[in-house]
């Protein structure tokens, strides 16, 4: 575990140094909430399930923790935690500086008038309890954190107020929650203040301009969201955390997960990437699916991780799951465009960066070409210089994953369309208008599960022809690819439910009368490509000119075109 936590201080160590005013240069772009690395480095169930139950009565038999009435100048020793290595206290003098009707503000003593003085705890008292720079400027942090996401924990030292401590940390990080302050010093497995506080470094950024003071409510959602649910997964709570931030009106710097966005959302090992794709992901939850409500029921469901954010949407009536939701999210984060149909591929209150594909492809064809994909994570492909595409993909039989395909031209409308993908995750969508109304196409390639194989195969072809001339199916697909050629295939698509059934692919000329029965067996589910050698049924070289091509299984049929040349 020392070694773990030693590696987590080093990289934090890359913003240390004297305080510095507030503003774009002084924004860090490296791990600044430490709350994710001590829950990593003491363990997850000691840090969820401390040993014993949280306290129900103040712990008036310890010789820590507040006194009785604790006002303005009240001093007393509390335990500062070391963290440049594995967690160590020290019991220094602090002082409360000052106090609003939900807050008192602690300085360590030695770091008075020295990293923090009077006029900035004046400041930090009034944005906690009256104000914030955002979208919601008449309320304060207190008010904002506890209408979105709950109270926060009085079973311990009952006082509804809760401490916000200032002290010099001796890594970069800005902030943390310690979750064994809820429990009495003698009974905890590590020391405890046996308080409900947060704690705040004052000697990097000014503890009173807006990004500490969004890191307050930062650190404060983590103190909540332990009074409803203790052992949430990092992801989700710190994610909550991130959006207390936006609420308060200073959020994060978003890059790193905008250049390299393939990192599985369900995870958290506090890199800076893992912060802005928590960010991301409960910002677009809470503007598209209820907003205040649905957040703070979701820091009150007991089920964790992805369970809980289903329970929510099942709560409130919403269609969607889970992986419907993270297919609409990767889509936004390339696309931040609410314009496109009901709003759902875009942010309202952020403006994100442009996100990198893996592969940007220009000649024709590629593929089929392997690449891999994190679970619950997304890859983009960027295509170009194409014309009447037939896009392949096909990925590992045990996953499940979400294939679209975005439409993008300066002119044209924006437009979104989702690959079918057979039971053998394979599937094949032709986009004639590639080439015509838009010059750009994206596809998006997400694995929309936990487990399975993270491999795929992904693949294009210029100058497809799939108008159907005659259609009784909504789910047979052919396409004829090389069209115009001596030697033409046709990609087809067979939906699972007709699987086993008779299924004909057939030529015709342009009198009606049968060339050649290409195909003619028990459907097997998923795409295939059949060949036409550009003979007739008897053996000999068809004319060249105009046939139409029919693909049936059972009653269902269509028909398009293809042009044989010599």
């Amino acid at each position: 575990m020392l070694a773990k936590l030693t590696l987590l201080v080093l990289a934090a160590t890359l913003i240390n140094g004297t305080a510095v005013a507030d503003g774009p240069v002084a924004r860090p772009d490296v791990i600044r909430c430490a709350t994710a690395e001590l829950r990593q480095v003491i363990g997850e169930e000691e840090w969820s399930s401390p040993g014993a139950p949280r306290g129900t009565l103040p712990c008036d038999h310890t010789p820590v923790g507040p006194p009785p009435n604790p006002q303005v100048g009240s001093t007393w020793d509390w335990y500062l935690w070391r963290l440049a290595g594995f967690p160590v206290a020290d019991l220094k003098s602090c002082t409360i500086r000052g106090m609003g009707d939900n807050c008192y503000v602690v300085v360590e003593d030695d770091t008075w008038n020295v990293t923090i003085d009077q006029a900035q705890v004046d400041t930090i008292v009034d944005h906690f309890e009256n104000m914030s720079i955002g979208s919601f400027p008449t309320q304060g942090i207190w008010d904002l954190n506890t209408t979105h996401f709950g109270d926060p924990p009085d079973n311990l030292d009952q006082d509804p107020r809760v401490y916000l401590l200032y002290y010099d940390l001796d890594v970069s990080s800005d902030g943390f929650f310690w979750i064994f302050d809820q429990q009495c010093d003698d009974v905890a497995q590590f020391h405890s203040n046996e308080c409900d506080v947060v704690y705040i470094n004052s000697s990097v950024f000014d503890p009173a301009g807006s990004y500490l003071l969004a890191v307050l409510g930062h650190e404060f959602e983590h103190l909540i969201h332990h009074n409803y649910d203790p052992n949430e997964d990092s992801w989700v709570d710190e994610g909550m955390g991130e959006l207390a931030m936006w609420l308060y009106g200073d959020p994060d710097n978003i890059s790193a997960f905008n250049t390299n966005p393939d990192r599985q959302l369900t995870t958290f090992d506090g890199s800076w990437r893992d912060y802005i794709k928590t960010y991301l992901w409960s910002l677009y939850f809470y503007e598209r699916y209820g907003g205040q409500p649905s957040v703070k029921a979701l820091v009150a469901e007991p089920a964790n991780s992805i369970a809980g954010y289903e329970n929510v949407l099942d709560a409130f009536l919403y269609t969607e799951d889970f992986a419907d939701v993270f297919g609409d999210w990767v889509a936004a984060n390339y696309l931040d465009d609410t314009s496109i149909g009901d709003g759902r591929f875009g942010y309202v209150g952020e403006t994100l960066p442009p996100f990198s594909p893996f592969v940007t492809i220009t000649t024709y064809p590629v593929g089929p070409s392997s690449a891999a994909v994190q679970h619950w994570a997304a890859d983009y492909a960027r295509y170009l210089n194409g014309s009447d595409l037939l896009t392949t993909f096909d990925g590992s039989d045990n996953n499940s994953f979400r294939v679209r395909a975005l439409l993008l031209d300066p002119v044209s409308s924006t437009e979104v369309v989702d690959m079918s993908l057979d039971g053998t995750q394979a599937g094949q969508l032709f986009l004639p208008q590639i080439g015509s109304t838009h010059e750009e196409l994206v596809m998006v390639y997400a694995s929309a599960r936990t487990t399975g194989g993270m491999s795929y195969q992904y693949g294009a072809e210029t100058g497809a022809t799939a108008t159907p001339v005659a259609a009784e199916s909504r789910s047979l697909s052919v396409v004829a690819m090389g069209t115009a050629s001596g030697q033409p295939s046709f990609a087809i698509a067979i939906p699972e439910e007709l699987a086993h059934r008779p299924v004909r692919l057939e030529l015709f000329d342009v009198t009606g009368r049968l060339t050649r029965q290409l195909l003619n067996t028990a459907a097997v589910p998923g795409s295939h490509r059949v060949e036409w050698d550009g003979r007739d049924g008897t053996g000999r070289i068809a004319a060249a000119g105009v046939y139409f091509v029919r693909l049936s299984a059972g009653a269902e049929h269509v028909t398009t075109r293809v042009a044989l040349t010599r």
